[in-house]
């Protein structure tokens, strides 16, 4: 009897530790920025009219020409994205190989991810191109798209 009763505190014992490490378990996601070449050719928009204008009677505001730079971008991704990125991976949101939008009106930045999963929780994320986010000239975002709005 003895030894049925070892055996039964033995396995209580480590299912407990088993819903305790469970209950501390946490998954990290591995991301890998890459900006491309067109994103890196588009951090500036000189085509875009740096004056405002009206259009249909609606006073259109000057684009922001500053440009986006690699500092800019990593403490955007860093401080805003990674979580996001992460949280929408788990809930099926984001897809290998089905690009994603990035918007913030607050930043001024929006752009296209191309995400691509290497190897298990480790995703390299390809940035598209860059844009000046504002609410007169939004980034235009594909039918049924996924966004990201950063507030």
């Amino acid at each position: 009897m003895s030894l049925l009763r070892e055996s039964i505190r033995k396995h209580l014992l480590l299912e407990k530790r088993i819903a305790q490490m469970a209950e501390k378990m946490e998954v990290f996601f591995n991301f890998e920025f890459h900006k491309g070449s067109h994103a890196t050719e588009r951090e500036t928009r000189p085509e875009l009219s740096d004056k405002g204008k009206e259009l249909s009677g609606k006073y259109s505001y000057e684009y922001n020409q500053r440009e986006i730079s690699n500092s800019e971008l990593k403490f955007f991704i860093e401080n805003n994205l990674k979580t996001l990125i992460a949280e929408n991976i788990i809930n099926g949101n984001i897809v290998d190989n089905v690009p994603f939008v990035v918007k913030s009106l607050k930043w001024e930045l929006a752009f296209p991810i191309y995400p691509k999963r290497e190897a298990g929780t480790y995703w390299r994320m390809n940035i598209g191109t860059l844009f000046r986010e504002s609410s007169d000239n939004p980034f235009r975002v594909g039918k049924d798209q996924f966004v990201i709005t950063v507030e």
